[in-house]
């Protein structure tokens, strides 16, 4: 370490060129970043739900749509009508739209003379009140009575089908998404007028993304400038941390870019929260090298010093905080692994810059030559705070552990109350455009989920067996029964209506024939006369059906309870039909997914992060006591966090998931500044009580503004325009502060208690 020191300090311009240069070489890789926000990317792809939505849209089709609902207190008048034609003639030449469907140009079953004849729902715009009429009641009369108009006639829906969504590249669907938002809001009013579907909820949320990247990043620029500056009076503590930061968010950033990980609605607090905790080792190492000024020291002295008394407490805190968010890579969600990856190596690269630019930095910069009268004017009322708050525990202990252990039963009782929420939608800001949307849409036309069940009969020409349509009517008529799902439809609809419609319109035959002979023939006849719903119905070789559904937008418990109903249903029937098999598939199932994984999620990375976090800090302080004592303070702040959450009613979702690990990382940095320096207290020959006031306001000091740092820091994402990341930025800042005032308190209280042959030899208080 010796070598490093003097390494640094000896060619300190050759360290700073050096970093700068590497620094150029990542910042040249961030345009390569990409957003992607959709849901199904939360799962591995190797998970079964995700291959078997996959092999859907091999068979069926895409099943990703565009939804633009347009309401007014009645659309069968000629201007909406008319609204609705040349908006949908523009929409159809959006690049890669396969097809848009409305209410115009429906395609309806008629009976004739010949049999069946197929033609769109209307010819014309209708002009008189009479053709208004007419086409009301046949609209209303048909399949598409719920699907593109609501029962009452007052909304009407466009559905755009795109070209085989899988091979098209995201920046496309954004840019087409953004095409169709354009045109949209060209002819919004007076009606009101919405787009929504899995395809534009993932391109709201990537442009939100933008939006707060834009917004959150200068705010907590700020705040570090405003919290740094207070923190030590000189421009010298405010740039050298901040351009350790910033070069560490370059380097993370450009190594994401290198890996080829797209910003999520995970990843994207990852520039922020570095941010927020790089800056905590200079933040530790200005204030100890402040400190040796203040003793008179030379500045090469007061660097020396610094290094050798600060490298062990740096590396243990950066290892600790590394290791806490290593831990998420135990998740299942794809985005909390890659979070994981990239915020432990910028923790690493923060590491590396506090260590060797800013001593570089310092030992090129002049002494501040009015140091000494700040230093021994500034937050003299901290320091009397802190002494005074030291004091109090040294002669209280027993009383602070058993507060302290009351407090935590307390509120950890509120565990019992929390929830787990996968619904991405839920991450919006309830007034957003997007929920707006979607509850409108739901009122009109219920859920805004598509759900599918695929038969599979494994041979050719399986779905032309009566028996098999029969149970798919069953399904249907089962799931228009249950709350919250709607527009059961699937090939049994068409061929009942084939079938009505064969035999002059009579509602008796409205019906799955008995025959399937009689089935085979009149889907040739439909195919014959121009017919085109059958690709999304069934496979080419009639061997599978897809029957969809929509289940509104709801919580994941609602939606978990939902679909565990329809399968325990399809599993029974299904058993009853000899080798058929069925299996739910959608967004619906994904999120049900992703919800199932929280809680096996949350309990893999705390135990990891907890015991990786226990066994570094034992290992470098040289005491498995010690590193017993450091996971104190953050046992205490995580039951504190689930606590509040529980009775808070905030649910374990993608973001907050993460809460503990980075809790447990970050926090136990307060609980190691304060033991390494107590210990040095202790072994210089203070009793208890005096190294634990002594600790209170010299590393207490450092452990106050990094904490204010961390919580200003984390306030900061209260601005995102996503519900989720608003309320994490709140539950991390009050961990942040929960875990510091432990530190502070819970720690000084345990050691009181202890006997001083606790405090062992650390490897790191040696020379070095």
């Amino acid at each position: 370490m010796k070598r490093i020191m003097r390494f640094v300090l000896e060619q300190s311009r050759l360290v700073i060129y050096l970093i700068l240069a590497i620094t150029l070489l990542f910042a040249g890789l961030i345009p390569r970043l990409d957003f992607d926000a959709r849901m199904e990317k939360m799962v591995p792809e190797d998970d079964p739900v995700i291959e078997e939505l996959l092999q859907a849209a091999e068979d069926f089709g895409a099943q990703d749509f565009f939804m633009v609902a347009i309401r007014a207190p009645d659309i069968f008048n000629q201007q909406t009508l008319e609204k609705i034609e040349k908006m949908a003639a523009e929409l159809e030449v959006v690049p890669d739209v396969k097809s848009i469907l409305t209410p115009l140009n429906a395609q309806l079953i008629e009976s004739d003379l010949l049999g069946i004849s197929i033609s769109p729902a209307v010819e014309g715009i209708p002009r008189r009140q009479q053709e208004l009429n007419q086409f009301r009641e046949r609209i209303l009369a048909s399949p598409y009575r719920g699907k593109l108009v609501s029962p009452d006639g007052r909304a009407a829906a466009l559905l755009l089908e795109l070209k085989a969504v899988e091979t098209i590249a995201e920046r496309e669907v954004n840019l087409i998404a953004s095409q169709v938002e354009a045109i949209v809001n060209k002819y919004s009013g007076p009606e009101e007028i919405y787009i929504v579907g899995d395809l534009y909820i993932t391109y709201y949320a990537e442009k939100v993304m933008k939006e707060d990247i834009v917004l959150l990043l200068p705010l907590m620029l700020l705040m570090l400038i405003i919290v740094l500056y207070w923190s030590f009076h000189s421009w010298q503590g405010v740039i050298l941390p901040l351009a350790t930061v910033g070069i560490s968010v370059i380097w993370t950033t450009g190594f994401m870019a290198l890996l080829e990980i797209p910003i999520s609605i995970v990843t994207i607090m990852m520039p922020v929260i570095l941010l927020a905790i790089g800056s905590a080792d200079g933040i530790h190492l200005i204030n100890k090298y402040y400190e040796e000024l203040a003793r008179g020291r030379s500045k090469r002295l007061a660097l020396e010093e610094t290094m050798k008394e600060m490298y062990g407490p740096v590396i243990m805190t950066s290892l600790t905080t590394g290791a806490g968010f290593s831990a998420l890579l135990t998740s299942f969600l794809t985005p909390i692994k890659e979070f994981g990856l990239l915020t432990a190596f910028g923790v690493m690269v923060a590491m590396f810059f506090s260590l060797l630019f800013i001593p570089a930095a310092l030992n090129l910069q002049r002494k501040p030559a009015h140091f000494h009268r700040e230093t021994r004017e500034h937050k003299q009322g901290l320091v009397k705070i802190l002494s005074g708050l030291g004091s109090f525990i040294a002669r209280h202990a027993r009383l602070t552990a058993l507060v302290s252990l009351l407090i935590f039963i307390l509120i950890l009782s509120g565990i019992f109350r929390l929830e787990t929420e996968g619904n991405m939608i839920n991450y919006f800001d309830r007034n957003s455009s997007i929920i707006k949307g979607i509850k409108i849409v739901e009122e009109e036309f219920g859920g805004t989920l598509q759900i599918g069940i695929v038969f599979d009969t494994g041979r050719p020409d399986g779905l032309k067996e009566p028996a098999v349509l029969k149970l798919m009517v069953e399904t249907q008529e089962y799931l228009n029964s249950l709350p919250q799902v709607s527009n059961a439809s699937s090939l049994a609809d068409l061929i009942r209506d084939l079938n009505q419609k064969l035999n002059m319109g009579g509602a008796e035959f409205y019906r799955i024939p008995d025959q399937r002979q009689t089935v085979a023939q009149e889907l040739l006849l439909y195919t014959m006369q121009g017919g085109s719903e059958l690709e999304s119905l069934v496979s080419y070789d009639f061997s599978k059906a897809l029957l969809t559904a929509r289940i509104e937008n709801t919580a994941s418990t609602n939606i978990k309870g939902m679909i565990t109903k329809i399968e325990s249903y399809i599993e029974h029937k299904v058993a009853q039909q000899g080798d058929l098999t069925s299996r739910v598939i959608g967004t619906p199932k994904v999120i049900y997914r992703i919800m199932e994984r929280f809680v096996s999620t949350q309990i893999s990375s705390f135990l990891t992060s907890i015991i990786a976090v226990a066994v570094i800090v034992s290992l470098l302080m040289g005491s498995l006591l010690s590193g017993l004592i450091a996971i104190i303070p953050l046992l205490f702040t995580v039951g504190i966090n689930f606590g509040i959450m529980g009775y808070g009613g905030i649910p374990l979702d993608a973001v907050t998931t993460m809460i503990a690990s980075i809790a447990i990382g970050i926090g136990v940095d307060y609980s190691i500044h304060y033991l390494s320096r107590y210990r040095r207290e202790i072994r210089s020959g203070k009793s208890q009580q005096e190294a634990i006031i002594s600790t209170a306001y010299s590393a207490g000091r450092g452990i106050f503004f990094n904490a204010l740092t961390l919580v200003l820091g984390f306030i900061i994402l209260v601005f995102s325009q996503f519900r989720a990341i608003d309320i994490f930025g709140l539950l991390i800042a009050m961990t942040m502060l929960t875990s510091s005032l432990a530190s502070l308190t819970i720690v000084p209280a345990v050691v009181s208690l202890l006997p001083r042959k606790v405090v062992l030899t650390n490897y790191f208080d040696r020379e070095m």
